[in-house]
């Protein structure tokens, strides 16, 4: 699906489809699926964090307390890779909203559709990768010379096969991290400009210039 100047709601793909033939409820702007059963929105997530036991064993109760809503946009220009043959017809969007930077994030397949790129300017910039078996890589930048790396720190380092820009391409376990890491890493760089702290991130060796 191209994506286009009129604000859609993201259709779940027939890997997102659930034993029963019956479609996953798909989640608002404002919302994140907190487990199987769960969704939060993002000051309702930031909230329990800050307040529960295990939040306050990890110290996110000292967090200072953040926006409950953003204004404004870090991304303004969001690519999606689209592979036909071999020619990467690449759909390219400026002022992009939440909606449809989800909606992108989700058709990642691992095979046509394979890399998203959230942009700001030439050196900040964030690329989510692959899609095959909902698995992603996230890494970004600030300065488009170090980038660093979203990881899975239950995960080991066992090499997994992930399609991306129309190669397959070797990334250790940890590196493949879910779709709600992924979407959760998205939204907060979109939103702020930043990292999210909650999340683990790694130095990516293998973009050092």
């Amino acid at each position: 699906m191209c994506l286009n100047s009129q604000e859609t709601t993201p259709q779940p793909s027939s890997e997102d489809t659930k034993a029963n033939g019956e479609s996953p409820r798909l989640l608002t702007p404002e919302q994140i699926r907190v487990g199987t059963n769960v969704i939060m929105t993002y000051a309702e997530r930031q909230a329990f964090w800050k307040n529960s036991e295990i939040g306050k064993l990890l110290g996110f109760d000292r967090w200072p307390d953040l926006p409950q809503k953003s204004e404004t946009s870090l991304v303004f220009k969001l690519s999606a890779e689209k592979w036909v043959s071999n020619n990467n017809q690449v759909e390219l969007r400026k002022d992009s909203n939440w909606i449809q930077i989800e909606a992108a994030i989700r058709e990642l397949d691992g095979k046509s559709k394979t890399l998203v790129t959230l942009k700001s300017d030439d050196e900040t910039y964030m690329n989510i990768r692959g899609g095959k078996s909902a698995k992603y890589v996230v890494n970004a930048t600030f300065n488009n010379k170090s980038f660093d790396i979203l990881v899975d720190l239950s995960k080991s380092n066992e090499i997994e096969k992930l399609v991306v820009g129309g190669q397959e391409e070797n990334y250790p376990a940890k590196m493949c991290v879910d779709l709600l890491h992924c979407l959760v890493a998205a939204r907060t760089f979109t939103e702020s400009g930043k990292l999210d702290a909650l999340l683990d991130w790694e130095e990516d060796k293998s973009f050092i210039i």
